[in-house]
């Protein structure tokens, strides 16, 4: 690489997303049976109001990383198990996926407004679950989901843990 402009060009290059104008035929084999959860596609139209607007919610770690809304393409009526969730998530390289209590997750009480967020974005009766995802040996993710019409509607985010 003999300029800056080559360089450029070099780093646009790698940064790009490799599946940037495909087709979704291209994208997916036709012989791939649909599962009932679909994390590649969601519209932000979709997302409730309770999901809109988070104020500044951090959840405490060496990240201290925003709640963000999230939105998965799902076609049940309960929520998924840790292990149906950590199947969904298998395009991902990710570890263990559990199920957290409320108590687990939030022990000060510390984050109860971003859950009641996600409650008023239920549609039916499914509740609300906590889902640990490890995404290394330090790194996880929380998932606080509920049902909506369907799709799973709630917030992650992201946590450093040593």
């Amino acid at each position: 690489m003999s300029d800056d402009s080559s360089y450029l060009s070099f780093l646009e290059k790698a940064n790009a997303n490799p599946k940037a104008g495909q087709t979704v035929a291209e994208s997916e084999s036709t012989s791939q049976q649909r599962s009932k959860l679909d994390p590649t596609t969601s519209s932000s139209d979709a997302l409730p109001a309770s999901l809109k607007s988070l104020p500044d919610f951090t959840y405490t770690s060496d990240t201290d990383s925003p709640f963000e809304p999230v939105l998965f393409n799902y076609a049940g009526s309960e929520l998924p198990s840790a292990e149906e969730f950590a199947k969904y998530l298998a395009p991902r390289s990710v570890g263990a996926v559990e199920e957290l209590s409320t108590r687990d997750f939030d022990p000060r009480g510390q984050y109860g407004e971003v859950i009641q967020r996600v409650e008023q974005a239920e549609k039916g009766k499914a509740g609300v679950k906590i889902y640990r995802v490890e995404v290394s040996k330090t790194r996880v993710e929380y998932y606080i989901l509920t049902v909506g019409e369907r799709m799973l509607v709630g917030v992650v985010t992201k946590a450093v843990e040593s």
